[in-house]
């Protein structure tokens, strides 16, 4: 019998999403794995947008289905205005951890200030989940997929 297939760190150990929200884009550039605010602006409460920065609060939850791969540059793979898509409110998910951040397990995790990501939690701002895994990303240049328990906490 062969040995099973080494972790390559290619794609997080865990994945089992267990609750989605409906949400629409309010804005461009929103991905899959990216935290979402709901977008205090309009009336509609299924419309998201991506959060300013770190620390974020509204937290809706995370981007749980891909966009269009056919959309031009820097957008592709992201939904564009009034697109509906699912977002991830419970179970376990792949967020973005941001770029020179190091994910601790069983630690809390908030927005980050690239926006969409994740980062350790600061004690300020929503807690969006807990990270379920020991990521270094601190040497990286991009965000990198991440498992995470969703656990809402607002501050």
């Amino acid at each position: 019998m062969p040995a099973p297939f080494n972790d390559l760190r290619l794609n997080p150990f865990r994945s089992d999403r267990r609750q989605f929200s409906g949400c629409v884009a309010t804005a461009t550039g929103i991905k899959y794995g990216m935290v979402v605010i709901g977008d205090t602006a309009t009336t509609n409460a299924r419309d998201v947008r991506l959060p300013a920065g770190a620390n974020a609060t509204l937290t809706r939850g995370v981007v749980s289905d891909h966009g269009d791969p056919n959309a031009a540059g820097a957008l592709v793979d992201s939904f564009a205005v009034g697109d509906e898509f699912a977002c991830c409110v419970g179970g376990d998910v792949e967020v973005l951890l941001d770029a020179g951040a190091t994910a601790t397990k069983d630690t809390a995790a908030c927005t980050a200030a690239t926006v969409g990501t994740v980062k350790n939690d600061t004690g300020t701002g929503d807690v969006v989940g807990y990270f379920n895994m020991t990521y270094d990303n601190s040497a990286g240049a991009l965000p990198v997929l991440v498992s995470m328990r969703m656990g809402k906490q607002v501050r």
